[in-house]
């Protein structure tokens, strides 16, 4: 029998939990990917802007096909577009920055510091939320950073300033799409609101890959492949998942959820990148997954449930 919240209606609370630990999941599928795509030769923003773009070709399809109605887009249309700019900017600079970081310090030390964003969502939930700490946000914070930094170890390069700082941008601009996914969420529908940005996000990274000049176009079918997986399993489908969940849970709840990814890309370089994993690793995927299961006694905050998923 399904919780009824105080205003009498279903308490859809898991059902939001569910759906951000799919995301986050689906999420770890960016790592092995986006590594395949870059030793064909990829550019981190031609790869990117692939796969943004094959994102919002799916959304654009399910659209059509669930008959979506676009007629509550109109008078909301300057709406939607502000909320997609503002997540198609904070999502592309957190891709971008880690991406940056990972060059000076390495993915182990860069993904211990991104994977730390629940704590500006925490401290963007107190300042302009007024929400309260209560002890099973701050222990399962500490214990989703300590389970990070011995699954991925310290690495091998240098700690430099600068990779130090370019991490912890992309840390800020991630926790904001996250923070902001939760206030606009509510405002329009996920599915539109998904399509406009990775538009805005493929049209971010169009623009950097001429720039750069290392824009191409894919050849042969592993390409293809490889980037149809990243723009649909690991982009598309996570992306409104997550605003979905964020319908039914706090952004805080949501972001420590969200570094669920982290293990699944562990996980996935054992089964296909045939890596060892180390018990350091094993000791750090179970403290992230206890500090998930902590946070499960967050008190949400009151507001009415919606219907999920029309």
């Amino acid at each position: 029998m399904a919780n009824i919240d105080r205003y009498g209606n279903e308490d859809l609370t898991s059902f939001g939990t569910i759906l951000v630990a799919i995301s986050g999941l689906l999420y770890g599928m960016v790592g092995y990917f986006g590594m395949q795509l870059f030793f064909q030769g990829f550019s981190v923003p031609a790869m990117s802007f692939w796969r943004f773009l094959v994102a919002a070709c799916w959304m654009l399809l399910v659209a059509i096909i669930t008959r979506r109605s676009y007629r509550n887009l109109y008078g909301k249309i300057g709406l939607m577009l502000r909320l997609a700019s503002v997540g198609a900017v904070s999502y592309a600079g957190g891709s971008a920055f880690f991406y940056l970081s990972s060059l000076h310090i390495g993915t182990g030390p860069a993904m211990v510091i991104f994977f730390s964003f629940p704590v500006f969502v925490v401290l963007f939930s107190r300042i302009f939320d007024n929400t309260r700490l209560n002890k099973y946000v701050m222990l399962a914070l500490i214990m989703v950073v300590t389970g990070l930094v011995l699954l991925n170890g310290v690495g091998e390069h240098n700690l430099s300033n600068k990779g130090i700082i370019l991490a912890l941008v992309a840390s800020f601009c991630y926790a904001v799409y996250v923070y902001f996914s939760r206030h606009s969420s509510s405002k329009v529908d996920t599915l539109w609101l998904t399509l406009f940005i990775c538009i805005g996000c493929s049209s971010i990274f169009l623009v950097f890959a001429y720039a750069n000049n290392t824009f191409q176009i894919p050849h042969g079918s592993r390409a293809w492949r490889d980037i149809l997986i990243l723009g649909v399993l690991a982009t598309a489908i996570p992306i409104q998942l997550l605003l979905n969940g964020l319908k039914y849970i706090s952004s805080v709840k949501a972001s420590i959820l969200s570094v669920l990814e982290p293990v699944m890309t562990v996980i996935i370089g054992v089964l296909f990148l045939h890596e060892r994993l180390e018990w350091m690793q094993i000791i750090g995927i179970l403290v992230i997954l206890s500090g998930a299961m902590v946070i499960q006694f967050e008190k949400q905050p009151e507001f009415k449930a919606k219907t999920p998923l029309k």
